[in-house]
């Protein structure tokens, strides 16, 4: 009897000690690879997560900063002057207008100044049908007047660090605001030379010069799509600070959904109004803007004053 067990081991190891020992490590790695698939998941929603709150607190702060950082440092301010485009390129009123912030509905009317994604009848990468932009226009830096412009194609400025031929700059007294474009830069003499002379009376000494951008944030196609065959929108800023064409910079990928409302207060009330045209905010009769986003499928929404 003792034979015929003998001949049934095999290397130390009977046929029922294998199966027990290969039917525990098939357990072992069943769990294993259940635990691993779960902690995956998790981090992988965790990251996810993190993701989306990392892109939401990005897109708050560029937006706050993009409706605070407007205007220009003219010491008369820039409310009350007369605005003539001088910069001979033609422009559309709203780039010398005493609007520093516009909100309004895309697309927009067909202009060269502009990008075709931004505009009616764009094909290709275009702006996300049914959102809405904010346009600001602000100083990228400033210098003043040397001498007195009285008026004529030559700025003296006390610096020309920054500045380039063909960019638009504002030159501002009491009474008038002038975009105007620089045809040269002399960076020895610190000359400018213009491409038109300003108008509205002479200019002196100490008097604002500043360089100027147009800039709209909105939303855009990227052109890609994502695993599962959806477009992939993002955030960007359209930028015009000169008679070159303009050029326009993904800020934030995977975000959709812009919608921009204006306060209005009336007896102690705020009310939230939604964008249907264009319209001009100021902080006297629009006292805040509330801007809303979505990202990965949430939605998200900053109030920032004016």
């Amino acid at each position: 009897m003792s034979l015929k067990l003998s001949q049934k081991k095999l290397a130390g190891l009977t046929i029922i000690e294998l199966l027990i020992s290969t039917a525990i490590a098939v357990m072992i790695l069943s769990a294993l690879i259940t635990t691993y698939i779960a902690v995956k998941s998790k981090y992988s929603e965790y990251k996810d997560k993190t993701t989306t709150e990392a892109k939401e607190l990005l897109v708050k702060n560029i937006l706050y900063n993009f409706v605070k950082d407007v205007g220009f440092a003219c010491k008369f301010g820039y409310s009350q002057q007369t605005y003539y485009d001088r910069t001979s390129d033609s422009l559309d009123s709203i780039f010398y207008s005493p609007a520093m912030i516009r909100v309004g509905r895309l697309p927009l009317a067909t202009s060269s100044h502009f990008p075709q994604s931004l505009e009616d009848g764009c094909s290709g990468d275009c702006y996300q049908t049914g959102t809405d932009y904010i346009m600001i226009k602000k100083e990228e830096s400033h210098s003043s007047l040397t001498q007195i412009n009285s008026p004529s194609t030559t700025l003296h400025l006390r610096s020309v660090d920054g500045l380039a031929a063909d960019d638009y700059l504002f030159l501002c007294n009491k009474n008038s605001i002038n975009l105007v474009k620089a045809s040269n830069v002399n960076s020895g003499s610190s000359i400018v030379s213009l491409s038109q002379s300003p108008q509205g009376g002479d200019y002196y000494p100490g008097d604002y010069v500043g360089k100027y951008s147009l800039e709209i944030l909105y939303v855009r196609d990227t052109g890609e799509q994502d695993s599962q065959g959806q477009d992939i929108y993002s955030l960007y800023v359209y930028i015009k600070d000169s008679s070159a064409n303009g050029m326009s910079y993904e800020l934030v990928r995977g975000v959709g959904n812009l919608q921009v409302e204006y306060a209005t207060v009336s007896n102690n009330v705020v009310t939230w109004n939604n964008v249907t045209t264009d319209i001009d905010i100021n902080s006297t009769s629009h006292p805040a803007l509330k801007i809303s986003y979505s990202i990965a499928g949430q939605t998200f929404s900053k109030i920032i004053s004016i």
